[in-house]
This record gives structure tokens, sequence and C-alpha cells, in this order.
């Protein structure tokens, strides 16, 4: 089956013109989201799917992808590193592989 064209909308493009293997579904019960990489600036774009669109989209062949973690805060990857400075870091680690 080949792929179905879709219309959307980058903020910094405007219309562009994708096929399905281009998006990426997000499904969440409070508002799902498609996802694509726009083919003009390469820009992330994420829209938000009503829900009637969600069954169209993937009977379409859009794939669902799991949502993005949001990147680490300063304070967050600080702390991440100071783990590594301490004295039973390597202890820890080998803890957690080894599972006890």
């Amino acid at each position: 089956m080949s792929d179905a064209i879709v219309r959307a909308t980058c903020p910094s493009c405007g219309d562009v013109v994708l096929s399905t293997s281009d998006l990426g579904l997000q499904l969440d019960p409070v508002g799902s989201r498609f996802l694509f990489a726009c083919p003009s600036c390469g820009r992330p774009v994420s829209h938000q799917v009503p829900s009637g669109i969600v069954h169209i989209l993937q009977a379409a062949g859009v794939e669902v992808v799991a949502p993005v973690s949001p990147p680490l805060s300063e304070v967050e990857l600080a702390g991440f590193l100071a783990d590594f400075e301490r004295p039973d870091c390597l202890d820890q680690l080998r803890r957690l592989v080894s599972g006890a």
C-alpha cells in the first residue's frame, strides 16, 4: 500500500505536503497530536488532532509513537552529573545491573 498524501502547516513555512510515513501520532485521552519534521526547514512540528481524525490517520498507516520526555533542566542535569562524583557510584551501578 502506498503512502497517502497529507497536507499540514509548519508555523515557519506555511502549508507543506507530507506522506503518512512522514507523520507520527501520539495518542492521549486528553488530546492526541500528530508530529512531523517540516520538509522545508526541518523544524519539528506538532498539531493537536480531533478524536475523529485519529482513527482516519491510523487507518491511513500513520504510526503511533511514544511521547518524547521533556529535556532535563540544568538542575536535574547537575544532580545527575554529581552522582558520578560520589565514591560509591560504581557500586550503585553494579547493584542496579545485577538487580540486587
